[in-house]
């Protein structure tokens, strides 16, 4: 007869830990084809995940791409949307972590991360996390190296790099300024026991509302409320480097943050 009692209780299978992916799109409707396609990638070594995708005012809507790409896994998946335009973002600033608040309050997901349009998963990614907090009960989060690459020019698959100032820690750190916002993945109780949240919206800096990173808001919030990051071990994700992101574009006036965001929307789907 089989008894439950006589079984140790290390054998005893764990729960598999559930991750969110929280994804940002902004009219980059080629180079998010990579991203979604790295999730459905991932997703043979690790099926536990969710997927928050936030479209913010783009001009070609993410949602047909993602009901294409991941038409198999829509019901892991949930659309979310700013409707800002380009004059309410300078208005309000941009709400991203707003929206990242929502979906985190209202998933079951144990574990989270960002990951941008421009950027791919590496494709064991998300089972490495799983093992890496599963293994680390008292780490409440991590960061992980990434690949850089140029994803206009390479494929990601061709590359296999860990170098550059994203890469050259190993130890425990503040995030800030130290690592990028596709490097970091922590646990949800950061958020709803410790109180480490997004901040409401980036509107921060006097006149340039755009200025302040979502990610470094957060970050600030994470090292005061959880202490240090710690190294995972892992490579997480190809991080996307180009001439078309608003990090080049940050430290000007009004006039020339609606000359990027003209540019954006001409050249994506052609361009990125």
């Amino acid at each position: 007869m089989f008894r439950l009692g006589l079984i140790n209780k290390d054998m005893l299978k764990q729960q598999p830990l559930k991750i969110l992916i929280l994804m940002g799109y902004c009219n980059r409707p080629l180079l998010v084809r990579n991203a979604l396609n790295s999730i459905v990638a991932a997703n043979e070594h690790y099926p536990h995940w969710e997927l928050a995708f936030g479209d913010d005012g783009s001009k070609i809507p993410g949602a047909p791409i993602v009901e294409e790409i991941l038409k198999d896994h829509m019901h892991k998946v949930k659309l979310v949307h700013s409707n800002m335009s380009f004059e309410d973002k300078i208005d309000q600033g941009l709400i991203l972590g707003r929206l990242a608040n929502n979906e985190i309050t209202q998933s079951n997901a144990d574990i989270a991360f960002m990951l941008c349009d421009d950027d791919e998963l590496v494709p064991t990614y998300l089972k490495g996390l799983a093992d890496y907090f599963t293994c680390n009960p008292g780490i409440l989060y991590c960061y992980s190296h990434v690949h850089l690459y140029n994803p206009l020019f390479d494929k990601s698959e061709g590359v296999n790099n860990v170098t550059g100032k994203f890469n050259k820690h190993t130890g425990s750190i503040n995030p800030v300024n130290n690592v990028d916002a596709s490097q970091v993945a922590w646990r949800l109780s950061c958020c709803k026991e410790h109180g480490a949240w997004f901040k409401d919206n980036t509107k921060e800096v006097k006149g340039k509302p755009w200025t302040k990173d979502t990610d470094k808001s957060f970050f600030e919030n994470l090292y005061e409320k959880c202490g240090e990051a710690q190294f995972s071990g892992l490579v997480g994700q190809y991080k996307g480097i180009h001439d078309y992101q608003l990090l080049w574009h940050k430290n000007v006036g009004e006039d020339g943050l609606k000359k990027y965001d003209d540019m954006c929307r001409e050249l994506g789907g052609d361009k990125f």
